[in-house]
């Protein structure tokens, strides 16, 4: 059995706490900033002004892109290509940050700078080929008939030398633009340029997307141009493709409390909010977010899912192609396919959890620090049941699969925010020469692919670089919350309150409230009768509220035993959320967690 979570109170800064009252913030806001920043988060010449900005963002707040390091040079190569008349190659990664950072590419290249989409082909990675500029996708550009002026990698590239190398090898320039860890080794001395916030000397955000890189690589691109006149300097900024960088951003779960994170993802709410484009109008017909404004929990739970969901199942194209539809009933018809994915990787889903669980139930004890679990299946939803297994026992988990080509392919998740998942797989690496055919990705997310007869060698080693990171105490899982509400406080009107600090996301999480209530009533619902439907009574000495309650996937199967019965004291971890019933809204909570008082 996996172990219960400890409900915590998030620590608050008593400075950030006065700070954001200054800027006339309620006090249940002050302390939901003072709960989620620390004073090195606001250090500067002026700590309120770079608190501001972090709370009220606008694009106004970003960092100016000559900050990038590279990315003027980038700018000039890309001028150079579209002042040429060869190819111009979109090389990027399958999932949304890859694909949105394609759509800001093309859209930039063809609807800003007037290139003919005709010079610019597109190439995006498969799920089943790996993560990067894999020998799949070098085949491809070698493919291609004509001359190529330029390959431009977005979301991926820095740890790709070898596959670079061997373009150059064919007289074929590389730009890269990425955001990933740099390798030991260093950039890719065979690219042309390369620009990644992560790389020595670079004084730009290290948190942002690769979509956002590409946004300002584009951005650095328009100033060249209109300086070499190429295009007029009427020509309008890019601040239009901050859309669906906002949708990349989000999907990719980069920090949200960063200034730039916070001001893209703003600016794309609002553009997203007016529903001039094609594919968000299809988008809003699907789901109108019983309408509410679309927000960045939507653009993560109900668009970056069907995003997604077509490299994994299916045709990633699908979901580049719908990004780029013209005509509705286009976006319409692409939305469909998506939405079936999502449909078909729910169901590979449950199939593959279900033997996750089975393998994490065999191997867990109370001293692991780690957890990886082998399956058969999609490789493409691997990433999901390490989030899925991993949440469930509190411990970085690694979900694989065989590629029944002699290689594994895995998909990690750090759970723990001071696990470094890139950095155990490098230090797995100089343990075993060999270990890994490829590995990327982040701190908190990483990607890996090893030889079928490593896989025992793979779990002892992970074991040890988590062990490692965190000492001798076996890590507990815990739930941070925002403490405690009082019952007047459980109305709409709070709903108000917490969406002025939106937009939510990694490292700027959703509110989440804990409470001891007593269970008014309680009953299974759903088609598989897992989720648990509530009335709770929450008392203090303000009064008491009665109140509806859902909590998702209560239990792993109808036939457990009932966890609480009426009368129960619980303690809950909790989301409030509006709910709209022949016309009448009220609030009620989600339950994150629950166990007895």
């Amino acid at each position: 059995m996996s172990k219960i979570p400890l409900i915590i109170e998030r620590p608050i800064s008593t400075k950030i706490m006065q700070l954001a009252q200054q800027l006339k913030l309620t006090d249940l806001q002050a302390k939901l900033v003072a709960g989620r920043l620390s004073e090195q988060d606001i250090e500067g010449p002026d700590d309120i002004e770079n608190l501001s900005k972090i709370i009220f963002p606008k694009l106004s707040n970003l960092q100016h892109p000559n900050q990038l390091k590279n990315s003027q040079d980038a700018a000039k190569f890309i001028a150079d290509a579209i002042q040429s008349n060869g190819l111009i190659v979109l090389a990027t990664d399958y999932d949304t940050d890859g694909v949105t950072s394609a759509w800001v590419a093309t859209r930039a290249l063809i609807d800003f700078f007037q290139v003919p989409k005709e010079r610019i082909v597109h190439i995006i990675g498969e799920r089943k080929s790996g993560y990067g500029v894999t020998d799949s996708v070098v085949e491809r550009i070698l493919a291609l008939d004509s001359p190529i002026d330029l390959v431009i990698s977005a979301d991926q590239g820095s740890s790709d030398e070898l596959r670079i190398k061997r373009l150059k090898e064919h007289s074929i320039p590389f730009c890269v633009t990425d955001h990933h860890q740099i390798p030991v080794e260093g950039v890719p001395e065979s690219a042309v340029c390369t620009v990644n916030p992560q790389q020595e000397g670079c004084e730009y955000d290290k948190t942002v997307a690769g979509c956002f890189v590409i946004f300002l690589v584009m951005s650095q691109t328009r100033t060249e141009l209109i300086t070499r006149s190429i295009i007029p300097d009427t020509t309008p900024s890019l601040k239009d493709l901050a859309i669906n960088v906002a949708l990349g951003t989000v999907a990719d779960s980069v920090s949200l409390k960063s200034i730039n994170n916070r001001a893209i993802v703003q600016a794309g709410l609002q553009i997203i909010n007016q529903f001039d484009n094609i594919a968000w109008q299809a988008i809003h017909a699907l789901n109108n977010n019983n309408e509410q404004l679309i927000n960045a929990e939507y653009l993560g739970f109900q668009v970056a899912t069907r995003i997604n969901a077509a490299s994994r199942v299916s045709d990633v194209t699908t979901a580049f192609k719908f990004l780029n539809a013209t005509q509705f009933d286009e976006a319409q018809t692409l939305l469909d396919q998506l939405d079936q994915d999502n449909i078909d990787r729910r169901k590979q889903q449950e199939s593959m959890l279900e033997q996750a669980q089975t393998a994490a139930q065999d191997s867990f004890h109370e001293d692991k620090y780690s957890m990886v679990v082998r399956m058969v299946g999609n490789a493409g939803i691997q990433g999901i049941i390490a989030s899925r297994i991993g949440e469930q026992y509190g411990i970085p988990t690694i979900a694989m699969t065989d590629l029944n080509d002699g290689f594994l392919a895995g998909s990690g998740r750090g759970i723990i925010d001071s696990i470094d998942l890139r950095e155990a797989f490098q230090w797995m690496s100089e343990q075993k020469e060999g270990l890994f055919k490829s590995m990327g990705g982040h701190k908190g997310a990483a990607g890996c692919m090893i030889p079928v007869e490593y896989f025992d060698e793979f779990v002892v080693l992970f074991e040890q670089a988590i062990h490692n990171q965190l000492g001798n105490e076996p890590p507990i899982p815990t739930v941070q919350t925002d403490g405690q509400l009082e019952p007047w406080q459980l109305e709409p009107a709070l709903i108000t309150e917490l969406n002025l600090l939106e937009p939510y996301g990694r490292e700027w999480p959703k509110p989440l409230f804990s409470g001891t209530f007593t269970v008014t009533s309680v009953k299974p619902v759903g088609k598989e009768k897992t989720h648990l439907s509530f009335r709770l009574t929450l008392k203090s000495d303000s009064g008491s509220k009665t109140i509806n309650a859902i909590y998702f996937n209560a239990k792993q199967h109808a036939s457990e035993a009932d966890l609480f019965i009426q009368g129960d004291q619980i303690q809950c971890a909790y989301q409030p959320s509006l709910n709209t019933y022949f016309g009448k809204t009220t609030l009620q909570i989600r339950i994150q967690t629950a166990q007895l008082a």
